[in-house]
């Protein structure tokens, strides 16, 4: 019998329909036990196997993060600033950020917070912590959450989609197997794009440096 925890868990969730999702996808922004990704590729799965549709899967699992998110952002609202920074820099320390780091992210947030509050919401880790930097600043919550919802859509669209599509063209009936996979295939992609950027930057600044003198 193949071991595969991830139809495990799915199955699980799905006992509790489209609202277990939502909830999952929640308690996701709060107590992180897997990558967000790992997850939405789980998720993305099981909808080719009909255990939801796939349109179904995107709004309730995007519908739980905004939701998350909300709250974190209402939540550190209402600690008042002082507390607030406390919880920020202790939580990040936490997920191995440090309070040089987290602090730069909030001054960054600072410069651009419409903009970033949809751009975090791309980066692994850093995305759990946006709300909690938007609300530091005390900045329009509206814009914030229209830039964040439209942020996770295209992450959680990302993620869902390739677990849905690669499970309809991958020959395997291990769920986990599957999803470690995809996972890999997206992980050296990212790995390839920082890898040119990081490239391309370093063959600009001589050029950046001789126009300068």
């Amino acid at each position: 019998m193949d071991f595969d925890p991830v139809s495990t868990v799915m199955v699980w969730i799905s006992t509790f329909g489209l609202l277990g999702l939502f909830t999952v996808a929640l308690t996701e922004r709060f107590v992180p036990v897997m990558p967000s990704y790992g997850l939405l590729l789980a998720v993305g799965i099981a909808a080719a196997e009909g255990t939801w549709s796939l349109p179904g899967a995107l709004l309730a699992s995007g519908a739980g993060s905004l939701v998350g998110c909300a709250a974190c952002f209402y939540a550190v609202r209402v600690l008042g600033e002082t507390r607030s920074r406390r919880l920020v820099f202790g939580a990040g320390r936490l997920f191995g950020m440090s309070t040089e780091r987290t602090d730069r992210w909030i001054g960054t947030f600072r410069r651009n917070q419409t903009v970033l509050a949809f751009s975090l919401q791309l980066l692994p880790t850093v995305r759990l912590f946006a709300p909690a930097f938007a609300a530091l600043l005390r900045g329009p919550s509206g814009r914030f959450l229209a830039a964040t919802a439209a942020g996770i859509a295209v992450w959680n669209g990302v993620f869902v989609t390739a677990g849905y599509i690669a499970a309809h063209t991958i020959d395997t009936a291990n769920a986990t197997v599957l999803a470690l996979g995809v996972l890999g295939g997206v992980l050296a992609v990212e790995a390839a794009v920082i890898g040119i950027g990081h490239s391309l930057r370093a063959r600009c600044a001589p050029k950046v440096a001789l126009h300068r003198n």
